[in-house]
């Protein structure tokens, strides 16, 4: 089982307590490959970004190589060094990143890609995933051309899987973002989106609507995660509500999407139906959230069809 991942690896820096900052490697698609390839130890996963070529940089792929995920598709830059994010949270755990990747070299990844093969590289893979915030870091010429790819992958791939993630400080504005994502969305066999992505993106509160929405823009199989609350899934029916355990009091949402993502990814691709992955998803994210960071050392299960 072949799995590619497509996005940005960042310097995470998240409160430590007294003023102290913790220093970790992090970032949405990156962290989606971890929790991918935690569930599922026999996939190949890797991660098709561009890095710098200095000692931070060595040490952030040495971290990748440490979970598993393979460098392979990560291009290397001189002179660049990678992106920087800080955390901040509120009482109830609730998250809030302030950004320093202006001149992140992951901006390359599809310039990279294209000149060394574009979408023949990834041709054949059982998954391939990304995120709004894959693109959003695009320079904006870049994020058309994106689409092409990811057009000229159907067929030629397992399956495609999108999450908006929508970071309205990465966009000029809503209507950039909108124009961003969603012809991935159309283009995408598995969509997991927030309650915040469709009030974002359709200025709409009720689940329902939201689904309606991803809907009526190709979108057929559909997680929508609700915080505490759980998902709604469907794979076209009736959307069907899924609650979320209780592991433990929130301490730290960063990352909860991306195990959410990890997990169900990994569980369709081992067989499982939508509602099976949906509640392993559920269940790694709700344990996620219980420690600090995006990328915690949570054991995870390893459902199957049946």
């Amino acid at each position: 089982m072949r799995v590619i991942c497509i996005g940005e690896c960042m310097v995470e820096l998240r409160q430590a307590g007294e003023g102290r900052y913790a220093r970790a490697f992090a970032g949405d698609a990156y962290n989606t490959a971890v929790y991918l390839k935690r569930s599922a130890p026999a996939a190949e996963v890797g991660f098709l970004t561009a890095t710098g070529a200095g000692g931070l940089s060595a040490e952030m792929r040495q971290a990748w190589a440490a979970e598993g995920v393979d460098g392979g598709l990560a291009w290397s830059i001189e002179g660049a060094e990678p992106g920087l994010y800080m955390i901040d949270l509120d009482a109830a755990g609730e998250r809030s990143f302030r950004y320093w990747r202006s001149a992140s070299p992951a901006r390359q990844w599809l310039r990279r890609l294209l000149a060394d093969g574009g979408a023949d590289r990834l041709a054949g893979a059982d998954l391939v995933y990304l995120s709004g915030i894959s693109l959003a870091i695009l320079p904006e010429a870049d994020r058309w051309a994106a689409a092409d790819l990811l057009r000229a992958l159907k067929g030629r791939v397992g399956r495609i899987a999108f999450d908006p993630n929508v970071r309205p400080v990465l966009w000029r504005d809503l209507d950039e973002a909108r124009a961003g994502v969603e012809p991935i969305i159309g283009l995408a066999d598995i969509l997991r989106a927030s309650r915040d992505d469709g009030r974002l993106l359709f200025d709409l509160a009720e689940p329902a609507a939201q689904i309606a929405a991803y809907r009526a823009l190709g979108a057929g199989e559909i997680a929508l995660t609700l915080d505490a609350d759980g998902c709604l899934w469907t794979g076209g029916g009736p959307p069907q509500a899924l609650p979320a355990p209780f592991a433990g009091p929130v301490r730290d949402t960063a990352g909860a999407g991306d195990s959410f993502n990890g997990a169900y990814l990994a569980a369709r691709l081992g067989g499982a139906d939508g509602l099976q992955a949906a509640r392993a998803g559920l269940s790694v994210a709700s344990r996620v959230v219980t420690a600090p960071g995006a990328i915690v050392p949570v054991s995870v299960s390893h459902p199957s069809g049946g």
